[in-house]
C-alpha cells in the first residue's frame, strides 16, 4: 500500500512496478504532458491503443467531481491498472481535485485497508462483489460520495448486495473513447433501471439503434458505439446489448443480453454462481442458433428446469437451443470475459473432433 498526494508532486519511493507506474503518470501530468496513451479493453476484439488529450481527461474529472461533490482533502482508493482509462481517471480526479490517494495492487480481491474512510473509488464488478460480501470492508466506504463500478455488466447477485448498503454505489457507462464514464445508474439507496447522462453529455441513436455520444470529453465530436440502446426523451437510457453479439436465427434477431438477464435470475434463485453467456454458433438450417455457454466442470442437468423457467418470461424462439458446458472461459488482458474467443475456441475444438472422427 502507498499513500500519496498526487498534486504535490512529492512522492515516496515506490516498492512495486504498479506503484512506479502510478507515480510516473502523476509526474507526467504535473509536468504538463498533453497526450496520454491507453489501451481499450478488447471486449469485442484485440485491444487497441488510443491517445487521449489532457483537456479531455480534465473535463471528465471535472464532470465527475461536480456530480459527486468532491472536495480537496477527500480520500480516493486506486486499485485498477492505470494503463486502462478506468484506473488512470482515478488518478486524474485525485490530481484535479487535490485528493489524498491510497494505492493498492489491482486484484479481484483487493486488500482494502480498514483504517481509511474512502470518499471515492472505481471498481470492476468482481472487486465490488468481493467488498460487498465482506461487511468489514464495507465500513471503509460509509462516508463515500461515490463507489463507481464499470467495465462490464453486473450480476443480479451484485445488484441485490448493493441494495443493502447505505452508501452510494453507481453502475457507470463509458469507454476509453469517452474518457471513462459519461453516464451512471444508482444501484444502492436510490434504485433506477436507466442510466442518466452526466451534465453536458448529448445522446442520440444512429440508424442501427446504437448509442452515439457527444460532450466536452469527446472534444464535442459525435462518437458512435456498438451498443444497441433504448433512449428516452429525458436522455436516460439502457443498453440492450452489443450490435456485434446479435444472433440472426432463421431471420429472427435475438439479443443475448435480454435472455441472459432471465438466466441470471434463475441462477440466483437456485443458488448457482456459475458464469454464463448466450452466443450464436453456425447452423446449416437457421444460419445461427442461440447457445447458452456455462462455465462448469460437470453437466448441471439444467435443460428442462431452465427451459420451463424461461418460457414464463420469453417466447420459445428466444430460448437457447443448446447448453454447452465448458471447464473454463477465456478472459482478455483487462480481466473481462472474452465471449468471442471462448466461442471460437469451442468451435475449433469440435471441428478438430469431427476431423479426427472422419479419419476412422
Amino acid at each position: 500500500m502507498l499513500v500519496i498526494s498526487p498534486k504535490s508532486n512529492s512522492f515516496p519511493i515506490p516498492s512495486t512496478p504498479f506503484e512506479t507506474e502510478v507515480i510516473e503518470f502523476c509526474q507526467s501530468w504535473n509536468a504538463g504532458n498533453e497526450w496520454f496513451e491507453f489501451h481499450t479493453s478488447g471486449s469485442t476484439g484485440h485491444p487497441k491503443a488510443i491517445r487521449i488529450h489532457r483537456d479531455q481527461m480534465l473535463h471528465s474529472a471535472q464532470l465527475t467531481g461536480q456530480w459527486l461533490g468532491l472536495q480537496a482533502g477527500n480520500t480516493a482508493l486506486l486499485c485498477l491498472p492505470v494503463k486502462f482509462i478506468g484506473g488512470a481517471m482515478v488518478l486524474v480526479r485525485a490530481l484535479v481535485w487535490d485528493l489524498e490517494l491510497v494505492i493498492i495492487e489491482p486484484s479481484n480481491q483487493p486488500e482494502i485497508p480498514t483504517d481509511f474512510s474512502f470518499h471515492l473509488t472505481s471498481l470492476v464488478p468482481p472487486q465490488l462483489q468481493y467488498i460487498l460480501q465482506n461487511e468489514s470492508l464495507c465500513l471503509s466506504f460509509q462516508q463515500a460520495k461515490g463507489v463507481l463500478v464499470g467495465g462490464a455488466a453486473i450480476s443480479i447477485d451484485i445488484e441485490n448486495l448493493a441494495k443493502q448498503q447505505v452508501f452510494p454505489i453507481y453502475l457507470t457507462y463509458g469507454m476509453t473513447e469517452t474518457v471513462s464514464h459519461i453516464a451512471y445508474r444508482p444501484i444502492s439507496l436510490e434504485i433506477d433501471e436507466y442510466l442518466r447522462p452526466l451534465p453536458g453529455v448529448e445522446l442520440k441513436l444512429n440508424q442501427d439503434a446504437c448509442l452515439c455520444i457527444k460532450s466536452s470529453v469527446t472534444s464535442n465530436a459525435w462518437i458512435e458505439t456498438n451498443d444497441v440502446a433504448e433512449l428516452r426523451e429525458d436522455q436516460s437510457f439502457r443498453i440492450l446489448g452489443r450490435k456485434d453479439f446479435i444472433i440472426n436465427s432463421g431471420g429472427m434477431k435475438l439479443m443475448p443480453s435480454l435472455v441472459e438477464k432471465h438466466i441470471q435470475a434463475y441462477f440466483f434463485e437456485n443458488g448457482l454462481s456459475n458464469r454464463s453467456f448466450v452466443a450464436g454458433i453456425p447452423d446449416k438450417l437457421y444460419g445461427q442458433i442461440a447457445v447458452l455457454f456455462i462455465e462448469s466442470q460437470v453437466n448441471l442437468a439444467l435443460d428442462a428446469p431452465l427451459r420451463q423457467y424461461l418460457l414464463r418470461h420469453l417466447s420459445s424462439k428466444q430460448i437457447p437451443k443448446l447448453i454447452i458446458y465448458l471447464p473454463n472461459f477465456l478472459f482478455n488482458s483487462n480481466g473481462k470475459l472474452d465471449n468471442l474467443k471462448t466461442v471460437a475456441l469451442y468451435l475449433q475444438s469440435i471441428s478438430k473432433e469431427s476431423s479426427a472422427h472422419d479419419k476412422f
